[in-house]
């Protein structure tokens, strides 16, 4: 399903224009009428009963969150039709891939902030009951506001943890470089695979270069000391 531009929603959330799809969901940029606002808009692709059940799931818990570095959900509903929306915050500023893209290896004072601050929310979110994994940390997915304060974005691939649940919607969807070897697969993902993928991120982040493969590490890649590959860290 794909919206038109000028589609309105809900008759408050008019469709701007797409920011990105994939197998499972699409993401469009629109603007909240109500707040006169822009906002994010995720539709659900995934037509089974078992993706319907989740996404409403996701969305009601993701609904609950507030934290200074999270995008806060602003609505969700479900549209004759089955087809089901999810409303969050749009949040305007460079992403550090395309800072990094630009720059290079970014000065250690500004990155050790952020770093602290995408911290912060992955530990918000793992404290929640039951604890909520994003799955997708990575430079695209941290912007930088104008005030300075990093902000975690694209809940794509979130899961609400479940130890007994091995795989969940795009739970096979990984990012090379950033995805632990658990994520490949059918692996169980928890709270450490987004460790995991922060410390992958911070490595990028200082360096210039994104980190191998994980899959490639386990078996024979070593990981090159941060400090060789850019001697001006501390």
């Amino acid at each position: 399903m794909n919206l038109a531009g000028g589609t309105l929603l809900n008759n408050r959330y008019r469709i701007e224009r797409l920011l990105g799809q994939g197998g499972f969901g699409a993401v469009y940029q629109a603007q909240d009428t109500l707040k006169n606002q822009p906002c994010a808009v995720k539709v659900n692709l995934d037509p089974s009963p078992e993706a319907a059940r989740q996404f409403e799931r996701e969305a009601r818990t993701l609904a609950r969150l507030q934290h200074k570095n999270l995008p806060e959900v602003i609505d969700h509903f479900t549209r004759p039709g089955q087809d089901q929306f999810l409303v969050m915050q749009f949040i305007t500023g460079e992403d550090l891939e395309s800072r990094v893209n630009r720059q290079g290896a970014l000065n250690e004072a500004d990155v050790l902030p952020w770093l602290e601050q995408i911290a912060a929310a992955l530990d918000y979110l793992h404290s929640q009951q039951p604890p909520i994994i994003h799955r997708d940390v990575k430079p695209a997915n941290i912007r930088i506001t104008n005030d300075n304060q990093a902000v975690l974005v694209d809940f794509g691939l979130v899961k609400v943890y479940d130890p007994q649940s091995r795989t969940t919607l795009g739970a096979r969807a990984v990012t090379p470089g950033y995805s632990p070897p658990e994520q490949y697969g059918q692996g169980l993902t928890d709270a450490r695979s987004d460790i995991y993928a922060l410390g992958a991120t911070a490595y990028t982040l200082l360096t210039g270069r994104e980190s191998p493969e994980s899959t490639q590490r386990a078996i024979h890649d070593s990981l090159r000391p941060a400090h060789e590959v850019n001697p001006q860290l501390s």
